[in-house]
């Protein structure tokens, strides 16, 4: 592997998302790569099982050749070889702990969605659905797949089993059908909050009352902080719900909130007593609503950075507002590895700045995709 492409696993925020980006890329280019000093900012550095079950799902679909895969481990290399998808049409992956479905389905869903057959792929996913340290399902299925539908994607979510942290325990069927390519997108006008509606839970020995205590969190916090800056308030549904004590038997409450716009935008925000165990869950989850209202941005913070790929991808100019938010960490992480890992293509992305009625600067990122295309779907 002397031609693989050389990786700094330490760029940018450093964390596990340069290695699924990286990957993802590599597998879809078939450019042969090899990572160092993998999660090199991170307390615990190097690959955990998270990064180690999407490093294998990968290997398996492209039939990569494969080194340096194994818990704890800073340095792999990557070679893709050819799809298997006309052998199977099924992988699985059981982590065996609460590690994150939904990153699992970041290091993946680029590859499956341009896999040279015409026919759903399925995932079988074992893991946290609900986990602190990634989206939750409940995000996957009400904000990413929307956005994913814009791009002329999709895919089908069943949830078998949720999964929380810390025990973990879920399960997830998702079923992709490949495209021939994916289209450019257009998000400019946030518009004004239209319709506000989440999902409120606890688990284990903790009382139903404290989903209705989230529930109340969340909509007294948004009705303050709309009504203090003149924004009429939409109608906000919480449901609540109790876990039964065989899907999870720790105390975890937690709380995921939607939020749609009248322009199509929907933006996201989650609460978990293991996130911020100073700040109530639904206090939380409100919060993160209404920074990305109040910022006038098209898409919230952790949509920022899941839309590089799909832009690099895309064909055509997508162009994203931001409001007056600039690019997180994380998206310039991504940015900063997608930039080099297609490097040949000779595109890049664009933060642009404008001034808006009231003289404040708003963000928006633009990039020309590189028009990938699966020969075998038309």
């Amino acid at each position: 592997m002397s031609s693989s492409m050389q990786i700094d696993g330490s760029m940018g925020e450093g964390g596990g998302q340069v290695l699924r980006i990286v990957l993802s890329l590599s597998a879809l280019f078939k450019i042969p790569v090899k990572i160092n000093n993998i999660r090199a900012r991170r307390s615990k550095p190097g690959l955990a099982t998270q990064h180690l079950k999407g490093v294998e799902l990968l290997k398996n679909m492209c039939n990569a050749e494969l080194h340096g895969a194994y818990i704890g481990s800073t340095d792999l290399e990557f070679k893709p070889g050819h799809s298997h998808a006309d052998k199977t049409d099924t992988f699985f992956v059981d982590t065996g702990t609460a590690a994150c479905i939904c990153l699992l389905v970041q290091v993946a869903l680029p590859y499956v969605l341009f896999l040279p057959r015409r026919d759903a792929v399925r995932l079988i996913l074992k893991g946290g659905t609900n986990s602190p340290m990634g989206p939750h399902v409940e995000y996957l299925i009400e904000v990413f797949r929307p956005m994913l539908n814009k791009f002329g994607a999709d895919f089908d979510c069943r949830v078998i089993k949720k999964g929380y942290y810390p025990k973990g325990g879920g399960e997830v069927h998702l079923y992709i059908k490949p495209v021939h390519t994916l289209k450019a997108v257009t998000l400019t006008d946030p518009g004004m909050p239209h319709k506000i509606f989440g999902y409120a839970y606890v688990t284990g020995f903790v009382s139903i009352s404290g989903a209705y205590r989230i529930a109340n969190d969340v909509k007294s916090t948004l009705r303050k902080g709309l009504n203090e800056n003149n924004i009429s308030v939409p109608p906000i549904n919480i449901e609540v719900y109790k876990e039964d004590k065989s899907v999870a038997t720790n105390r975890t409450t937690g709380i995921n909130v939607i939020c749609t716009t009248t322009s199509g935008c929907i933006i996201g925000g989650s609460g978990m007593n293991f996130v911020h165990p100073e700040i109530p869950p639904g206090v939380q989850a409100a919060n993160e609503i209404l920074d990305t209202i109040l910022e006038r941005s098209c898409v919230d913070k952790y949509m920022q950075d899941q839309l590089i790929i799909l832009m690099a991808l895309a064909k055509g100019m997508s162009r994203i507002n931001l409001g007056k938010t600039k690019l997180t960490c994380h998206t310039q992480t991504a940015i900063e590895v997608t930039e080099m890992i297609l490097s040949k293509f000779g595109f890049h992305f664009k933060l642009c700045e404008n001034k808006d009625a009231r003289g404040d600067t708003l963000y928006s990122l633009e990039c020309e995709g590189c028009g990938y295309e699966n020969k075998i779907v038309r």
